[in-house]
């Protein structure tokens, strides 16, 4: 399941949540502090498992090769 970040219309709070794209779609995600479900999705960036991305002595956590 990913992990999406989202924004309440009701109160303002922002949260992240595991949900489904269905539960996304079908305006299933609640809010957490009021239990509203007037969220809207917020744009976030990739993030991986991992220490860094740039790791020099790993595989950065992502699979790619390290640097260095």
């Amino acid at each position: 399941m990913p992990m999406y970040e989202f924004k309440c219309v009701a109160c303002g709070a922002e949260f992240e949540e595991l949900v489904t794209m269905a539960e996304v779609a079908a305006g299933e995600v609640p809010c957490p502090a009021c239990a509203s479900k007037q969220v809207e999705r917020q744009i976030s960036t990739f993030a991986c498992g991992g220490e860094s991305v740039v790791d020099a002595g790993g595989d950065g956590g992502c699979g790619h090769a390290g640097f260095g």
